[in-house]
């Protein structure tokens, strides 16, 4: 096994923020690397008031704050951020192109023993590592949002992934305090979101039958399931056009059936400029506490 380094995050958005600053806390020197300096900035001041409720709880020491804090070393250039680093985690947007331009980026300037996993949850790596020179080195790593609270991340393996890159990813997880669990061979949708999938697709079909309101299918999923929210307000969480276009890369790509009433109030919502709670509007209006369900676009 090799002697592992430091930890190289590319990305800065919630995902990319939070991972690197989960590893800081396990005493990982970590380097966040994004091209935008702004949004470098965004994610260390948000992951700083996320610490700070640790503080304000009593679950983390202000010294320990400040000491995982400065273990997230950030910059907009990949250079400074390769040296010493054995392992990266690719967290950017959920689009194949870009993903595999910033895997060859990573494979022409990290060390040819550093693995490279991406974060993605609905790209399978083997669509990805063929733009590297060492796809046996590169897997999937899932985590989940919010990463400094959830303890799992899914290993997926690759057609090409070897059973040490498999090890490695496992050992990384351990080593930042979370849950690993390997799948062994690609599926869509790998195990979390399978499962969350066909339940999700069912909540759509029973709206799009009129069976039941979005608020009482919501209420339904918390109050039966013990969900902590419920398929709509997860699906404005995620954001409904990034879920869309996952729903619609999925009907294409697997030629999968039972997304059809997903998509297509998906795609109303959308059209109408409802992408959820980073719009203020989705399935519910979030500028009323508590959010307020509202009609679907005709």
């Amino acid at each position: 096994m090799i002697s592992e380094g430091r930890l190289l995050v590319l990305g800065a958005g919630t995902m990319g923020a939070q991972i690197a600053q989960q590893a800081a806390l396990h005493g990982v020197d970590t380097w966040l690397v994004d091209v935008d300096a702004a949004q470098l900035q965004r994610a260390v001041a948000a992951n700083r008031g996320l610490l700070q409720r640790r503080v304000d709880r009593g679950k983390l020491g202000a010294a320990d704050l400040e000491a995982a804090l400065d273990r997230v070393h950030t910059t907009t250039e990949l250079e400074p951020a390769v040296d010493g680093c054995t392992w990266a985690i690719e967290a950017i947007v959920e689009n194949v192109d870009a993903k595999r331009d910033a895997f060859a980026l990573l494979d022409r300037h990290l060390a040819p023993v550093a693995g490279i996993a991406t974060n993605s949850s609905n790209i399978v790596i083997s669509r990805i590592a063929s733009a590297t020179k060492r796809p046996e080195l590169c897997c999937n790593m899932h985590f989940f949002h919010p990463v400094l609270v959830m303890d799992l991340c899914e290993v997926v393996r690759g057609p090409l992934t070897s059973d040490e890159t498999i090890s490695r990813a496992v050992a990384w997880c351990d080593r930042i305090g979370r849950k690993a669990i390997v799948i062994e061979r690609e599926i869509d949708g790998f195990v979390v979101n399978r499962i969350l999938g066909a339940l999700s697709r069912e909540a759509f079909a029973m709206l799009a039958d009129g069976v039941a309101s979005v608020s009482d299918i919501d209420t339904a999923a918390r109050a039966g399931l013990n969900w902590p929210m419920g398929p709509f307000q997860l699906a404005d969480f995620s954001g409904l056009d990034t879920v869309l276009g996952v729903r619609r890369d999925r009907m294409m790509r697997e030629h999968q059936a039972g997304d059809e009433a997903t998509v297509l109030i998906l795609e109303r919502l959308v059209s109408a400029g409802r992408l959820g709670r980073k719009s203020g509007r989705g399935f519910y209006d979030y500028s009323t506490d508590p959010p307020s369900p509202l009609p679907l676009p005709a």
